[in-house]
């Protein structure tokens, strides 16, 4: 398996996990969105890619974490005991967007 395949196998497994962990906000209108990218991650694992591919998804998912209004605004609104539920939705985000970031990096940065 090439490092670019298991970097997207990588990308795969947190945005299923971000997913599953949007899931538990009812009213959260970021989970859509992250649900068409694990669909197009996983489209490419399957059918193959080429670099343009990985930099295209890449750049669509870094997108939604930029500016007023992103992502990175988004506070959970799921019951009283939301602090472990809402710290493991930022670490999985977070991983989600390094993830992203890696697939367009080529080669090591001296």
């Amino acid at each position: 398996m090439s490092d670019r395949a298991q970097q997207l196998d990588f990308l795969v497994a947190s945005l299923s996990r971000l997913v599953a962990l949007l899931e538990h906000d009812p009213d959260c209108s970021w989970r859509p969105v992250f649900e068409s990218f694990l669909t197009e991650a996983r489209r490419l694992k399957s059918s193959g890619f080429v670099q343009a591919d990985l930099n295209s998804l890449s750049a669509s998912i870094m997108r939604v974490y930029g500016g007023m209004g992103s992502f990175n605004d988004y506070v959970p609104a799921c019951g009283a005991d939301i602090s472990p539920w809402a710290s493991e939705c930022s670490d999985v985000s977070s991983e989600v967007y390094d993830q992203a970031l890696s697939l367009r990096v080529i080669g090591s940065v001296a």
